[in-house]
């Protein structure tokens, strides 16, 4: 049950009004025309991922917020698997995992837990009970293996993903057409992403009243230093 200092936060208007009204412009990729979800989707993105002074926006661009995003996306998708797995594991007879899963106070330290397992031996060391589970370890082990090569893969993979959306919407918006032949697959692609991206942002803005530009930076610099012995830890990419 939320406190009552958790609500006030919840429900401040003057501390999300421009939060509020991105969700809004996002909210046609849940049900809206492909067009009206092409640029409802980016314009939420980009009222809260562009800065008029980006040196970028010369070259590029607007472009310049798909690589934030992308960066956002690819630092939140550690945890987001991690801690998934933490609560798939489920064997008939509880073991020591579970009971040092079951003493961990955060989904932080089960990540950390799981990521402890993961790393031990060549197998997979989780009782889960279906492939797209089993598929996920794979993944993490992967991950855990070579960190900056793999999340530097999946940062380009997104970035690919959010630039080509862009691309639609200007089609959309700026040429008028709503049956380009790459929208519908562009947001296929991109809505579960951006849906992913945006609860970050609200979940940094609300919990650690941090701004947008600033978690995308602090995304962006993860990026640059995860696998170094002074970079941050697989599970705490975004804090």
């Amino acid at each position: 049950m939320l406190s009552l200092e958790s609500e006030r936060t919840m429900y401040a208007v003057n501390h999300s009004g421009r939060l509020d009204e991105a969700l809004e412009l996002a909210a046609p990729l849940d049900d809206g025309s492909t067009a009206t979800a092409a640029a409802g989707g980016w314009a939420a993105v980009e009222s809260r991922l562009y800065h008029p002074g980006d040196e970028q926006d010369v070259t590029e661009g607007r472009a310049v917020v798909a690589d934030r995003l992308a960066a956002i996306v690819a630092c939140s998708w550690p945890r987001a698997e991690l801690t998934a797995l933490s609560y798939r594991h489920a064997p008939a007879t509880a073991d020591d995992l579970c009971r040092r899963l079951d003493d961990c106070g955060t989904n932080v330290e089960r990540c950390e837990v799981i990521v402890e397992a993961l790393a031990k031996g060549s197998s997979i060391p989780l009782a889960l009970t279906s492939p797209h589970e089993v598929a996920a370890a794979q993944r993490m082990k992967a991950l855990l293996a070579n960190q900056a090569e793999q999340l530097r893969d999946v940062s380009m993979t997104m970035r690919g993903v959010f630039r080509r959306l862009y691309r639609q919407r200007n089609i959309v918006v700026h040429g008028g057409s709503t049956e380009a032949i790459a929208l519908d697959s562009a947001l296929r692609a991109s809505a579960p992403l951006i849906g992913a991206a945006l609860d970050r942002l609200v979940h940094a803005q609300l919990i650690d009243n941090e701004d947008p530009l600033s978690l995308a930076a602090r995304a962006e610099n993860s990026l640059s230093l995860v696998g170094d012995p002074m970079g941050p830890k697989i599970t705490r990419l975004l804090g």
